[in-house]
């Protein structure tokens, strides 16, 4: 009865004191902070969750059978015949890359050739007409049709009833598809789909290595297990899709909300810096308090209860305002996606809010254990007197740097994308604190012997040069984060296309068989046109590592195992290519006998674990080879772009039966575009593009990359005016004595206002400077150790960003600081 009553007693307090500071500026900011927070971690978690539930229901629904194994040959007939003596039904597409012609215009399109026993599962709807009503078809198309989609038609200005040539052969264009119940297996492509039969596949004639087959399978779950063992004993290399198994977009997904999640560390640093300034006003408050009551009878604990019941109230208060503004924000960013993904539809999943509420509340807590500790730690006494250093001081630097580690374990999916984070933002920290002590200190001590109103500004700057510097550091990353999305990938994208047009000439050949090649080659003569650069490949699929499966080696998501779930380009030359360099190990000699050694990127090496004198199991044409990994190499600039993961010795080609394709770049004159046409009606599976298109390509991806991080941006502004609010806030008691002092001896209000504006025109231009250089070293790292290229950034644009940063911050520093002018100087001298 008597602890009932007493919770009843504290609780009262507790919401006593909680209405008693809730319009107070500390309570304000610290909501503030918490709410951003709150935020992005639920905003994120909930936009997560809903792509994965819809890439599981477009997986269940887009996969067109119960088993889709995937690969560049067909399977021989016994192989076949076990499928079949396994599961009920098989059905087999193909598909091959080409470029269509039509009156003097092409485009790159994707022909899949079915048989009348497609589709296997779903519905293949086309209409007759481009807003006609979709109508499902019960097999595709006959022999001598086509069947293009809307994009491709629009492309290639051809109505229903044109023909279309493809490698001299006619085709009528009969139907538009509007759905293939396979379209998983494009992997969301975004390229341009037309349909055939299949006997008009064979008809064609193309290279048996440029076609990709696919077997569409229906099984029960005890047959997609068996197909699955079968499938890892004869065909290692193949790539296989069930419905109970994950989307080929799942591991992206999961790679993306990683990226997100880490660069949250930026956010949570900021709001440790904010927390810790609002920190000293919660302590003196609740200290106060806590001695208040001790002073009539309660006891110690009873002041640290109340202290944890104001401070859930207040998280509780919280919640449902931030919940209900996320829901909101998940809204528009599925709207946004919208237009990548057919259907996606908001999702609101209970369980996904309640989790990262959870783990954010947590951190929350820790973040506000100095303040508990030292209301229990200290005696009456203290508590009255207000000292609250010492340990409390120490654990709130620790409870930060916990929280930022514990952010980045649990959303860092490969080292060297973390160790990249992390580096940038310890540099850009590092140089804040050293800019920042530096400047001051310097300043000071040159304006030691003169008289105004700089020298005094600097000189009491440097008297709070911690302070000062939590300030600088606050809202030096946000001017680094906004500098390194706006100016950046600005400069990226012009330095890659310089580069590109320098070395790799305006049209880029991805992939020509020899046959093409060598026609190249002399039409390339012929017509005076400069080929830049030719390399050979074939392709390789890698299954295993130091003989254990790639799936069993390197379990987390990285850029490098996504690519090595499909085959690689395998490129083999006997010295050192111009464009590389040897990072490590030692490359084969020319008249060296063993021929099963290879050298891998370096990039590539660190992403997956891989080390000197691991062995390599790659899966070449239904062959399995194994290789030693002998060295590790770079990309160097100055001859061409053109670079491969993997490369072997010219001598493994005597002991590889397997296709060869080429790599090539070449420079075409205006008045040579026009031959390209009649090339690709040869040979429609030729892979070209032009640097116009791969530029367009780049851009896109780098505005969809910078809509991405100027939404996040803006909760860093946010939290960086908080930063600035907060630094103020518990300076201010400060900033008012030293303005009684100073209008004391008979200045006027209108002095406190100048040395306000002069600090505040100190801060931001040291954060100006301190964002500036570190987007500058940013830069440089990112452009070397990617690029191998020299960062060249925009003067212009650095000088603007100077003045908007300096003129942003002295503002917002100057009118938040407005309150300790205010008063007269006996007002000030009482508010001490």
């Amino acid at each position: 009865m008597l602890k009932s009553t007493s919770i009843r007693a504290n609780t009262a307090l507790a919401w006593h004191f909680y209405r008693q500071e809730y319009s107070q500026s500390h309570q304000r900011l610290l909501r503030w902070v918490q709410g951003i927070l709150l935020l992005f971690i639920i905003t994120l978690s909930q936009s997560s969750d809903s792509i994965q539930n819809y890439l599981q229901m477009n997986l269940n629904g887009l996969l067109g059978a119960d088993v889709v194994l995937s690969q560049q040959q067909s399977l021989t007939t016994e192989q076949h015949s076990e499928i079949l003596d396994i599961a009920d039904k098989v059905v087999v597409t193909q598909q091959v890359k080409t470029t269509l012609t039509h009156d003097g215009k092409w485009q790159q399109a994707q022909i899949k050739a079915v048989d009348s026993r497609y589709p296997l599962q779903g519905e293949l709807i086309t209409s007759s007409t481009l807003d006609g009503v979709g109508q499902s078809n019960s097999s595709g198309p006959q022999s001598g049709h086509i069947w293009l989609d809307a994009r491709l038609l629009a492309s290639l200005s051809l109505t229903i009833g044109d023909y279309l040539t493809i490698a001299e052969q006619r085709f009528a264009v009969s139907r538009i598809l509007q759905h293939e119940p396979d379209r998983l297996m494009e992997g969301h492509t975004v390229a341009m789909r037309a349909m055939i039969h299949t006997e008009d596949m064979a008809a064609l004639g193309f290279a048996p290595e440029l076609i990709h087959y696919r077997y569409l399978i229906a099984a029960n779950s005890e047959q997609t297990n068996q197909l699955i063992d079968w499938q890892k004993e004869h065909l290692p290399a193949a790539v296989i899709r069930h419905k109970q198994g994950q989307h080929p977009l799942a591991l992206f997904w999961q790679r993306t909300e990683n990226f997100m999640g880490l660069a949250s560390i930026i956010l949570f640093f900021m709001a440790a810096i904010a927390i810790e300034q609002l920190t000293q006003v919660h302590m003196k408050k609740d200290q106060f308090f806590s001695a208040v009551c001790m002073s009539l009878g309660a006891s110690k604990a009873a002041g640290l209860r109340v202290s944890l019941l104001k401070w859930c109230i207040s998280i509780v208060f919280l919640l449902p305002v931030v919940v209900f503004v996320s829901a909101g924000c998940h809204w528009l960013i599925m709207h946004f996606l919208s237009n990548t993904f057919s259907d996606l539809q908001w999702h609101w999943n209970f369980y996904s809010v309640v989790k990262p509420i959870a783990a954010v509340v947590a951190i929350f807590a820790v973040f506000h254990m100095p303040v508990w500790l030292a209301v229990h730690k200290s005696s009456v006494a203290r508590l009255f007197v207000g000292d609250y250093r010492g340990l409390s001081h120490w654990v709130s630097k620790i409870s930060s740097i916990l929280v930022l580690l514990g952010v980045t374990l649990i959303y860092s999916d490969n080292g060297l994308l973390t160790l990249m984070m992390v580096t940038v933002i310890a540099v850009t920290i590092a140089l804040m604190i050293f800019l920042s002590w530096s400047s001051l200190t310097i300043g000071e001590m040159l304006t030691q012997r003169v008289s105004g109103l700089v020298p005094f500004a600097l000189f009491m700057m440097k008297q709070r040069l911690v302070s000062k510097s939590t300030q600088i550091m606050g809202i030096g990353l946000c001017a680094f984060l906004l500098l390194f999305t706006l100016m950046l990938l600005k400069d990226l994208g012009q330095t890659m296309t310089s580069y590109q047009r320098q070395h790799d000439g305006n049209v880029f050949i991805s992939k020509a068989t020899q046959v093409q090649m060598e026609f190249i080659e002399d039409w390339a003569s012929e017509q005076d046109i400069s080929l830049r650069q030719i390399k050979p490949y074939m392709y390789a699929k890698l299954t295993a590592v130091n003989e254990q499966s790639l799936a069993r080696f390197s379990q987390k998501p990285s850029d490098s195992m996504a690519t090595f779930s499909q085959a690689i380009r395998l490129h083999w030359s006997q010295t050192v290519p111009q464009n590389n360099v040897v990072a490590s190990g030692q490359w084969w000699q020319s008249d060296e006998q063993n021929w099963q050694q290879i050298s891998i990127e370096q990039e590539v090496m660190t992403d997956l674990g891989l080390e000197l004198g691991d062995w390599l199991t790659f899966y070449i044409n239904q062959q399995s080879y194994d290789f030693e990994i002998v060295a590790s190499h770079n990309y160097k600039p100055g001859a061409g772009s053109i670079t491969f993961w993997v490369q072997m010795p010219p001598s493994a080609l005597d002991h590889i039966q397997s296709p060869h394709f080429s790599m090539a770049s070449m420079e075409l004159m205006d008045e040579q575009w026009s031959v390209l046409a009649p090339l690709w009606q040869k040979f429609p599976t030729l892979l070209m593009v032009s640097l116009k298109e791969l530029t367009q390509r780049f851009d896109k991806l780098l505005a969809m990359i910078t809509n991405v991080i100027s939404g996040f941006s803006l909760m860093i502004v946010l939290l960086a005016a908080v930063v600035i609010l907060a630094s103020i806030n518990s300076l201010e008691s400060n900033e008012k004595k030293k303005n009684s002092v100073i209008m004391s001896f008979g200045f006027s209000r209108s002095t406190c206002l100048k040395l306000n504006l002069i600090e505040w025109f100190v801060t931001a231009s040291i954060t100006a400077v301190g964002a500036i250089l570190g987007t500058y070293i940013a830069g440089l790292l990112i452009y070397q150790s990617q690029f191998s290229l020299t960062y060249k950034p925009d003067f212009v644009w650095l000088f603007l960003t100077l003045l908007i940063i300096l003129s942003l911050t002295t503002t917002l520093g100057v009118y938040a600081s407005r309150n300790s002018l205010k008063s007269s100087v006996r007002q000030l001298l009482s508010g001490t």
